[in-house]
């Protein structure tokens, strides 16, 4: 239901010019913040999260799962809880194809990314679907807290370096965020019930 939800939002903002004017304006007064430190904070974040660099981290996470629980099973869950909800954000960009906000009306831009990808945000659904996997399935119950905290920080810092940057809308972010939470939960559900199912079928009574 979430992602059909996100998917219909975002063909009607695709057709709704005045929206996305409404918010340039915001991208405005954000790009108005630009100073040094925020600068290499959202260029990193760029180049970390990146598509490449997703794929790393998606790998490294993955491995890193399945040495722990020392089971491939865990290595396979962890790339399919992070790798669903990117998968499916890159389906929805080339089906609504929404043009990226124009750096040229920025004051001061500092990157800018051509094509019609802007939504949603393959960044902030990437950063979105590690933190919740790394809350929910890796954390140790002492950390947890700690973990769910660190999570959150790197959603919204993330998030906001896409806006500050001026790559994506409003709109795009605030999307990404409830399309990733939903695929990521969607994904958990089947692999649970899949492996009750594999249970029961090869164990029952148990």
């Amino acid at each position: 239901m979430g992602v059909v939800m996100v998917g219909v939002a975002g063909a009607l903002i695709r057709g709704t010019t005045g929206v996305s004017v409404a918010e340039e304006h915001v991208l405005v007064w954000i790009n108005g913040l630009r100073n040094p430190v925020l600068d290499g904070i959202a260029l990193f974040l760029q180049v970390v999260f990146a598509p490449l660099g997703a794929v790393i981290i998606t790998v490294s996470v993955s491995v890193a799962a399945g040495l722990l629980k020392s089971t491939a099973a865990a290595g396979i869950k962890a790339a399919v809880l992070i790798g669903a909800p990117c998968l499916v954000a890159w389906l929805l960009k080339v089906m609504i194809a929404r043009p990226r906000p124009d750096s040229g009306l920025l004051p001061d831009p500092l990157f800018h990314i051509g094509g019609a990808t802007s939504f949603p945000s393959g960044h902030t659904v990437f950063a979105m679907a590690l933190a919740l996997f790394l809350a929910m399935e890796v954390a140790h119950r002492r950390i947890v807290r700690v973990v769910c905290v660190l999570a959150i920080a790197l959603i919204v810092i993330v998030a906001l370096s896409r806006l500050y940057l001026g790559v994506h809308y409003p709109s795009d972010v605030l999307a990404s965020l409830v399309l990733a939470a939903a695929v990521f939960f969607l994904a958990r559900a089947i692999w649970i019930l899949i492996g009750f199912t594999r249970r029961n079928r090869f164990h029952p009574g148990v």
